[in-house]
């Protein structure tokens, strides 16, 4: 886990803080009428107790910081549960027969959750299907639509903070995400 928390920080840093030669800015209002974006499933100031100087081997030391770090990745939005959600992610087999699949882990970026450790709860989900859809590789991207739960599931491989009740799961394109998007985001204006 630690190696994850270490990159993921480490990215944080350099792109979001004056270490990666960009201002403090403030984070915009996040929406809690849909999710579209898998930053929507993070709490606003998430990870504010990171200095903006940057971080010191000192920091990396200390285990209340580490503990800061732990704590983080399992915080959700409970203000989400029963929004409609349109998400774009990678697929983690859980229930399958021969190709059909049944049940699923959403995860952000391909490869995750077939590795230790596994990705946080607030970015793992659960997918519980009614129909089953086809089997896709860890490279073949996909677009989950539904509805959010933030009722976690504990599975083989990893606890999440989510699950979302699909209503569909699609191959991804960007013209496919731009029209869903469009949908769910026009709908919540």
């Amino acid at each position: 886990m630690r190696h994850f928390l270490t990159g993921f920080v480490l990215c944080f840093l350099l792109f979001a803080s004056p270490l990666g030669g960009m201002a403090p800015r403030a984070e915009p209002a996040l929406p809690t009428t849909y999710v579209t974006d898998w930053a929507h499933l993070m709490p606003a100031g998430l990870y504010d107790f990171i200095p903006l100087e940057g971080m010191s081997a000192s920091d990396w030391a200390d285990p209340d910081f580490q503990q800061k770090i732990l704590d983080a990745e399992r915080k959700i939005r409970p203000e989400l549960n029963k929004v409609d959600v349109v998400l774009p992610g990678y697929m983690v087999p859980l229930v399958y027969e021969g190709t059909d699949v049944f049940e699923f882990l959403l995860v952000p970026s391909a490869g995750q959750c077939i590795h230790v450790p596994p990705p946080p709860v607030n970015q793992t989900i659960f997918i519980k299907l009614e129909e089953p859809t086809r089997m896709r590789t860890y490279g073949e991207p996909v677009i989950v639509q539904g509805q959010l739960s933030t009722t976690g599931a504990v599975t083989e491989y990893t606890d999440t903070g989510y699950r979302i009740l699909a209503d569909e799961v699609v191959d991804f394109s960007f013209d496919e995400l731009d029209i869903r998007l469009s949908a769910i985001e026009g709908t919540a204006n």
